[in-house]
């Protein structure tokens, strides 16, 4: 039973970053046509400047969902209870705080940041763009939490994949029937409001949470370690642009961000199939079994092993021919960078690979003791970066960024073996080997294979990226059986 619905929850996600890619797609481009640049650069700096407060909430879903694990593995509703109210109790007064933010971002933006457009019209859109995570903060996300830890992502990914669709949908109705940006971001808003109500006519059908009963403060007290290990993730995922602006040059910038897509969309898809295998997870650590959670650690990092794998071989070959035909008509930078796309791919490769070790020490609650490792890699990635970048430029960014998440990989492997599951090292050794070889012979094999392919439109790429993937597939499969 667990295992059918660790599979249901993963296939929903995968289905949910599908949906995601897609609308993300679709909605810009209807922006661009319709509205032009400048309206799409609008409504993407604001979008920016409004996320920068989400780094609030950072890191506090994981406590939340650690918190929860044992008292729904007990069938505990009052304990239950008690987590959802201290965290809707948090979570309410970070959407205050948005509020406020997003208030003073309305009035201030049009006069210092956005100035090449009225103060109303921009006022207005920004208060219309907040509208959608308000809601998130303080109505659902503490449901969508609830949900996640007892092994029910699969409602949330459903649900937001039906509003996807939906906010897909009014998109177009609104662009044609009456073009208007801010009329469009409202149906977006509206569309993502019911979203709560769905959580919570669920919620409250198969829970019994008591809404007036004391918050225990006590689930939430490594807050400020779950906060400070997604600042730190941030600063480590962001020093590269920021590096490159500040002692590089804006084309630079623009060649990273064309690549990153890839990488980052690449990343997303691990961290979707890792988020659905956790909360099972979780589950069998509160039991404190040592000898069940290792076999059920051993079945997650084999498959986040398999799926990395799998995934950033595919993009090691592909990235670079990708790249080349996204900016087919752009002449103003030299979008050719073979030696920096492979280094990125390697270096998000190990930023996923690393998922199922930090994601149960989390779970285990040790967050105040790991958040030292989740420093020390950002202080490396913008050490190494900045001293390299001069001499190296784009491969100076992507080798800091590839030895701070190596190092973080190394660490947590150490941690997990000394702290949590006292399984022996070796395990670790095997499961590593067998990713850097199966990647190494898919490299290799595929340079060989398709090295003469050089599509040149879009359909093209796509038969070569399915050969691609049906190559990986098969030897990717063969080395795994061999060392598994």
């Amino acid at each position: 039973m667990s295992r059918r619905i660790t599979v249901r929850n993963i296939i929903a996600s995968l289905a949910l970053q599908i949906f995601t890619l897609i609308n993300g797609l679709i909605v810009p481009k209807l922006i661009l046509s319709f509205f032009g640049s400048d309206v799409n650069g609008l409504v993407s700096s604001i979008t920016q400047f409004l996320n920068y407060i989400t780094l609030l909430e950072g890191g506090i879903g994981a406590v939340v969902m650690a918190a929860l694990y044992k008292p729904l593995a007990e069938n505990d509703s009052e304990k239950v209870g008690a987590v959802i109210r201290a965290a809707k109790n948090f979570f309410k007064s970070i959407a205050l705080i948005y509020v406020v933010y997003a208030v003073f971002l309305a009035i201030i933006g049009p006069l210092v940041i956005w100035k090449s457009f009225e103060w109303k019209y921009v006022a207005l859109l920004v208060v219309v763009i907040a509208i959608n995570s308000f809601v998130q903060y303080y109505f659902s996300i503490c449901y969508k939490i609830l949900l996640n830890a007892d092994r029910k992502g699969y409602v949330v990914y459903l649900t937001q994949i039906v509003f996807l669709i939906v906010n897909l949908l009014l998109a177009i109705i609104v662009i044609r029937m009456y073009p208007s940006i801010h009329i469009l971001k409202l149906a977006n808003a509206i569309a993502f409001c019911i979203q709560p109500l769905v959580f919570s006519i669920f919620v409250k059908k198969h829970y019994r949470i008591d809404e007036k009963c004391e918050p225990d403060k006590a689930a939430l007290s490594q807050r400020w370690d779950g906060f400070g290990q997604n600042i730190a993730y941030v600063v480590h995922m962001n020093t590269d642009v920021t590096v490159l602006t500040l002692l590089s040059s804006l084309s630079n910038v623009s060649i990273y961000s064309v690549y990153n897509l890839v990488a980052v969309g690449l990343k997303n898809i691990v961290v979707a199939v890792s988020s659905a295998i956790l909360p099972s997870l979780g589950r069998v650590l509160v039991k404190e079994d040592i000898d069940e959670t290792n076999k059920a650690f051993d079945t997650y990092e084999l498959v986040i092993g398999l799926v990395t794998t799998f995934l950033y071989s595919c993009g090691a070959m592909l990235i670079n021919k990708f790249v080349s035909i996204y900016t087919m008509n752009i002449t103003d930078a030299n979008y050719s960078q073979p030696v920096f796309g492979l280094l990125l791919i390697i270096a998000m490769a190990f930023g996923s690979i690393r998922e199922p070790y930090i994601n149960v020490a989390n779970a285990a609650g040790h967050f105040r003791r790991i958040a030292k490792y989740a420093y020390i890699e950002a202080i490396i990635n913008i050490a190494v970066s900045v001293v390299l970048v001069w001499k190296l430029g784009l491969i100076g960014v992507a080798i800091g960024t590839l030895i701070a998440s190596m190092y973080r990989y190394i660490a947590q492997i150490l941690y997990l073996r000394n702290n949590v599951l006292n399984r022996p090292i070796i395990k670790s050794i095997k499961s590593c080997c067998c990713c850097i070889l199966t990647f190494s012979v898919n490299y290799y094999l595929l340079s060989l294979l398709f090295e003469k392919m050089q599509p040149q439109t879009y359909g093209a790429w796509f038969i070569e990226a399915i050969l691609t993937a049906i190559a990986v597939g098969l030897v990717t499969l063969v080395v795994s059986m061999l060392f598994h």
